[in-house]
């Protein structure tokens, strides 16, 4: 078959079956409209609530550098600046372990950072340590021999906390204040409200962006319902997007394979591999690419009436990219269930 005769024969397929055509259209418009939409919709509501949550004056900024080359001792710093509740930055983690060997998960931190962790707590004597609710080696207020990075000390427990904390990467760590300084990757400021504007210019200009610095905004966590952040953590972009791949790779391959008779007779009448994976290009194009960009569009087209901002719809287009190089597997599937059921249905002619 000359190749001419493959595009003509696909166009007619395609249009021989208006239900199954359909069928699989209208599911490739529909996930191409949830794959942008979804992720828009989810960006969307975590900024809304980021913004309510600092309007309730519960937000933390955060300078981070990637490189670990912010300093603790200007982090500290910071709670000096008007408008600054409290401030503080993880120095690193230490090996710690109780009298009876059992490691114990620890960090060694400015004196600021466990008041932001769990401001429930009284402030801390000098030497004192934080023992989260999910650690119950140290006893509050009774010295407990431990060993830190190989050496003997015996610390003592200045507050047990209750809640899980602020900062849910630190949820389950003991913290250890420390007077010593170096570097870090993240400092960690808590605002009063009406003030994060204003520090978050002195955090910009303490910590410019020429030594890999950022500043961004974190809602830390609530006792009630959950922060934007834990809001796109859960999100199942990821899961969603395969599933839907998955889901237009099945619909199209079981319309191949409802046709295997069809070609078998194409092979017998000279069908090559090139012939066949332009065949099935062209009934993909109509079935599957120009139905999924008419969902994406109209996907677009809502989110233009709607929120408009630039990481919600970046964030969207990307997980539609990703759906959309995902389907181009489609034709590629679709041409070897061809040629093998095709070979196998030819041997039964």
């Amino acid at each position: 078959m000359k190749l001419v005769d493959c595009v003509s024969e696909a166009i007619s397929n395609a249009f021989a079956r208006p239900f199954q055509t359909a069928l699989i259209a209208v599911l490739s418009a529909a996930l191409a409209f949830a794959a942008f939409v979804l992720p828009w919709a989810t960006l969307s509501q975590a900024h809304a609530m980021l913004e309510q949550d600092i309007a309730e004056g519960r937000s933390i900024i955060v300078v981070g550098s990637s490189g670990g080359r912010i300093s603790s001792e200007r982090c500290d710093l910071l709670r000096s600046v008007a408008g600054v509740t409290t401030a503080g930055a993880v120095l690193r983690t230490v090996q710690l372990r109780s009298a009876g060997g059992r490691p114990i998960s620890a960090v060694l931190v400015t004196p600021g950072l466990p008041a932001l962790q769990w401001p429930e707590l009284p402030d801390l004597a000098p030497g004192s340590v934080v023992v989260p609710s999910t650690e119950n080696a140290l006893a509050s207020g009774v010295p407990t021999h431990v060993m830190i990075d190989g050496a003997e000390h015996h610390l003592t427990a200045g507050g047990n906390a209750i809640s899980a904390g602020r900062i849910s990467s630190l949820h389950a760590k003991v913290m250890i204040p420390s007077s010593a300084q170096s570097v870090t990757s993240e400092c960690y400021v808590e605002a009063t409200p009406g003030a994060e504007a204003g520090i978050a210019s002195v955090a910009a200009a303490w910590f410019p962006t020429t030594e890999g610095a950022r500043t961004i905004s974190l809602v830390p966590g609530k006792p009630a319902g959950a922060t934007s952040q834990e809001l796109l953590s859960s999100s199942p972009q990821l899961w969603m997007i395969l599933c839907a791949i998955g889901t237009i790779v099945f619909a199209v391959g079981s319309s191949v394979w409802s046709r295997r008779h069809d070609f078998a007779v194409y092979q017998q009448l000279g069908l090559s591999h090139r012939g066949s994976l332009a065949m099935n290009l062209v009934e993909s194009t109509i079935t599957v690419y120009i139905p999924a960009a008419g969902g994406i569009l109209a996907a677009v087209v809502i989110a233009a009436l709607g929120d408009v901002r630039t990481e919600a719809l970046e964030f969207a287009s990307a997980s539609a990219a990703m759906f959309i190089l995902g389907i181009t597997i489609v034709p590629i599937v679709s041409t070897f269930i061809c040629i093998s059921v095709g070979r196998s249905s030819a041997g039964k002619l």
